[in-house]
């Protein structure tokens, strides 16, 4: 029974007038349905326009980062088989986010967006999947709420980022629908080609990043349910699955390369920080998700409806559907588990394949509670919107609207209805005291180039060293260093990814210098540091103010990954004085990785 019918009682009894506010706004409601549902992929596309419209103008005006660096230069390596030996050497990652941007330079030339526009496509791909997928299982109009949860999510700054996370997604999305269409099938063409789609997106998922194995393990734990359940193999659906695991053995030298470094404890995985993580992606969608919470608990009770039972191998596969999906959800707590034995660092990008769970699972829940009901999903997506709105474009006038009307600490928590407060960042190395209070009072300075002209400039760590190796004129890279000393590296910051950088200036032919230590500062008395004090990977500042040296506040500026803060550096004779004199250049093979 539509709503629209369920309504005409209400009508009839008096209770709604046909020019009263609840009228009207059941009557908009559906008929923001009913055009969702003629014209779902219209709004789908206008959905990805809005949303993506900030992504698009970043994507083309930002610098690249640090990470994003590594992706550029490797991809526009001489030859494949070097750009081959980068990636299990430099970057650790699997080569197919590379050979697609070598592909983008191709077309489209060098450059910032074309090195981003895969990724993005990749994005797109993944809401185009989510919208089909959930439009199959549903309708157009609960495919729209998957979109507009997988938008509204603060990770979506993926879909900018010039790293494989994107490309992760798409494949986890593409197998996911894939595989749902294989154990649906009946034997015709249709599924023999969900199979063959089901084997190339194990490719692609495992030739995107390391992280694949997780989620591929989800889908054979899923597959193993259905087994179970069915008492019968899927032979051909195996045989899809278990092909494209060859791909694995490129993971080998990765592994190696990356038992050899050490991570700041501060990027540790602990159970704060994987819980951060999944607070993180619901604090801006808690209202959305209460309110479907509520509809699914309330709606069959005052709804009630008649249901034909479903046949066995279709409660079987739906079942083994919500185990995967379940499954998705737990992958970053798998990471973090075997990065906390593992001392590794755990970035809260690591876990983006729970984006896809977070999207399908109350869209899902809310359709079949509701039984796809229009009232309830237009309800929703318009809910959605206007937490989006709020929470982007809207905010500023949000905050200048409710300030006005009720005092600071209660507009305050009324504001929590458009997104929860965040939990306290991890506590990084302090600063202290003489250096904070000059930070506070220190000059912005928009030009790295008007910092003493006549003195080296040091980058504090590997982060800033190749933004400005990228970003800045000759005139300030002619005179830019990083300096190593793992033995500092490993006792101060307990970090050593940065520690044999001179392996990614000879890689990607950087036009600054990579020096020891205390070579370098035997020879300069007197430099420049830009940089964080307290950035958990950076030893240099608080191993020269250990050593002695005078550290004085310069400045301030942007345009970094790291925080940028500027000192000048004196540092004193006696520093250079060492039982075996200045430190030579490492021979250690351990690689650089980016996380």
């Amino acid at each position: 029974m539509s709503v629209l019918a369920q309504s005409r009682p209400i009508l009839a009894s008096g209770k709604l007038h046909s020019n009263s506010s609840p009228f009207l706004t059941v009557r908009l409601l559906l008929a923001i349905a009913q055009f969702a549902e003629s014209h779902g992929w219209l709004l789908f596309a206008a959905i990805c326009a809005g949303c993506g419209w900030g992504r698009l103008h970043t994507m083309l005006t930002r610098h690249l980062d640090h990470d994003e660096l590594f992706t550029f230069y490797i991809a526009q390596a001489p030859t494949f088989r070097q750009l081959f030996k980068l990636s299990h050497t430099v970057d650790l990652q699997p080569p197919l986010s590379y050979l697609l941007v070598r592909a983008s330079f191709a077309i489209f030339g060098v450059g910032s967006w074309s090195c981003r526009l895969p990724f993005l496509l990749a994005f797109l791909a993944t809401a185009a999947l989510l919208f089909f997928f959930l439009s199959r299982l549903l309708s157009p109009l609960y495919g729209l709420i998957a979109t507009l949860f997988l938008w509204s999510n603060p990770y979506a700054y993926l879909a900018h980022e010039a790293r494989p996370y994107s490309m992760l997604l798409c494949f986890t999305s593409l197998m996911l629908v894939s595989w749902y269409l294989a154990v649906e099938g009946d034997g015709t063409s249709s599924r023999r080609w969900a199979l063959a789609t089901v084997a190339a997106s194990g490719f692609g998922l495992l030739l995107s990043h390391v992280f694949g194995v997780f989620v591929y393990a989800a889908f054979f734990a899923a597959e193993l349910l259905r087994l179970w359940v069915q008492r019968r193999p899927d032979w051909r659906l195996w045989g899809a699955f278990l092909v494209p695991l060859v791909s694995v053995l490129t993971y080998l030298p990765l592994l190696r390369n990356h038992s050899t470094m050490l991570f700041a404890e501060e990027y540790r995985a602990t159970p704060l920080r994987l819980f951060n993580f999944y607070w993180e992606s619901i604090r801006y969608a808690v209202t959305p998700l209460a309110f479907i919470a509520l509809l699914a608990l309330l709606w069959p009770v005052f709804r009630k409806q008649a249901t034909a039972p479903s046949p066995a191998s279709r409660l079987a596969n739906r079942a083994s559907l919500g185990f995967l999906l379940t499954a998705l959800a737990l992958v970053p707590i798998g990471i973090g588990i075997l990065f906390a034995r593992t001392g590794t660092a755990f970035f809260e990008r690591y876990g983006v394949v729970w984006l896809i769970p977070l999207a399908a699972v109350p869209t899902l829940v809310l359709g079949y509670r509701t039984q796809q009901d229009r009232l309830a999903g237009a309800a929703t997506a318009v809910l959605l919107v206007t937490i989006f709105f709020f929470n982007t474009w809207g905010k500023s006038w949000l905050l200048e609207q409710v300030s006005t009307f009720v005092p600071a600490k209660a507009a305050a928590k009324l504001l929590y209805v458009s997104a929860l407060p965040p939990l306290a960042p991890p506590g990084y190395p302090a600063i202290p005291p003489y250096l904070q209070a000059a930070l506070a009072a220190a000059p912005i300075v928009s030009q790295l180039d008007s910092v003493a002209p006549g003195l080296p400039l040091v980058a504090n760590t590997g982060l800033t060293f190749l933004e400005v190796d990228r970003q800045e004129s000759a005139q300030v890279t002619q005179r830019l260093y990083l300096l190593t000393d793992e033995e500092a590296a490993s006792t101060i910051a307990h970090d050593t990814v940065f520690a044999h950088y001179e392996q990614v200036k000879e890689a990607f032919s950087l036009r600054g210098k990579v020096e020891p230590y205390r070579t370098f500062i035997c020879a300069h008395p007197r430099f420049v540091v830009v940089g964080a004090y307290n950035n958990p990977q950076g030893w240099l500042l608080r191993k020269l103010e250990r050593d002695g040296a005078e550290l004085r506040v310069a400045g301030t500026c942007s345009g970094y990954s790291e925080e940028c803060q500027i000192y000048e550096i004196s540092v004193r004779r006696e520093q250079c004085q060492s039982p075996g004199g200045p430190a030579e250049p490492s021979s250690s093979k351990a690689r650089v990785a980016v996380p």
